[in-house]
């Protein structure tokens, strides 16, 4: 009984420690548990991949630093993917938070393939509106945004000499931490007959799905899971000839995994440490009767 007590009488703070170290030790040293994409996660990285070289792709990543650990990691595969693919991609916010987000992720991949803005691709930041831009951009991308993130006039750049608008685009993506992706589906992809696909957090993937299954939308990332799904479809096929490390979403699964783990021992263990001591309890008032 000596072990049954110390377990139901446990430091809470013992539990912390151990809850902090399991979600340390991955992020130092990752596990490599196994991440195995599903087709939603796919029906994104196919669709990408499919693209010949060159091809232009409008990326809105309409997120906070709330949902950074669920996103950025897929905002930050995505480039890495149209970058070794060679497509183009026209990023920008319809969030006020998004910029400086998002600038740390493309300023690091574009520094790693060797991409040049406005020419290789353009980061056009953020401006207000939500709906309005999206219809700007259905007309004139140029006009929408007249200056990218750094200032620098955008009818001017060799990017903007092959596309001006929405349909002109291969593809559309949507990470998304809000309603956003209602607003690009009906008045960007939609209209304008532009695949589509949608990265947002896991709280939100399942009112996605609906879309999904009516083909209006070509794959769905749902939180971290999705974002390490997407990074491991691209280690296995581009990771050796690129020189591509894991991800923060496949750590950051790793860490995830290694908690759960442990608060599901701990439930198991505390429940059979429990029904001994009342076992043990019970029969002790018997014999004292």
């Amino acid at each position: 009984m000596g072990f049954v007590r110390f377990i139901l009488n446990l430091d809470r703070r013992v539990i912390y420690t151990i809850v902090a170290v399991s979600v340390a030790w991955p992020l130092i040293q990752p596990l490599k548990l196994p991440v195995v994409p599903t087709t939603e996660v796919k029906g994104i990285f196919d669709t990408i991949d499919a693209l010949p070289a060159g091809s232009n792709v409008l990326i809105a990543a309409d997120f906070d630093p709330a949902s950074k650990p669920e996103l950025l990691p897929f905002l930050e595969a995505v480039l890495a993917h149209c970058f070794v693919k060679n497509l183009k991609p026209h990023l920008l916010t319809l969030w006020p938070t998004g910029p400086g987000l998002m600038q740390t992720a493309i300023e690091k991949e574009a520094k790693k393939f060797g991409k040049h803005s406005g020419v290789d691709y353009c980061f056009l930041g953020f401006r207000y509106g939500t709906l309005a831009v999206v219809l700007g951009m259905a007309s004139s991308i140029p006009d929408t945004f007249v200056t990218d993130f750094y200032g620098k006039p955008t009818a001017g750049m060799p990017i903007y000499q092959e596309v001006t608008k929405i349909s002109q685009m291969k593809y559309l993506l949507e990470i998304a931490a809000g309603a956003t992706v209602e607003t690009w589906l009906a008045y960007g992809a939609q209209p304008e007959k532009v695949p589509m696909g949608v990265s947002c957090t896991a709280v939100s993937a399942t009112q996605y799905y609906p879309y999904l299954q009516a083909k209006q939308i070509t794959g769905l990332a749902g939180g971290m899971k999705g974002s390490a799904e997407y990074e491991k479809l691209l280690l296995d096929k581009y990771g050796q000839q690129y020189n591509i490390p894991p991800g923060d979403a496949i750590r950051g699964m790793d860490a995830q995994s290694m908690v759960h783990l442990f608060i599901v021992l701990s439930i198991i263990i505390a429940n059979i440490c429990f029904f001994i001591q009342t076992r043990y309890e019970r029969k002790q008032r018997r014999a004292s009767a």
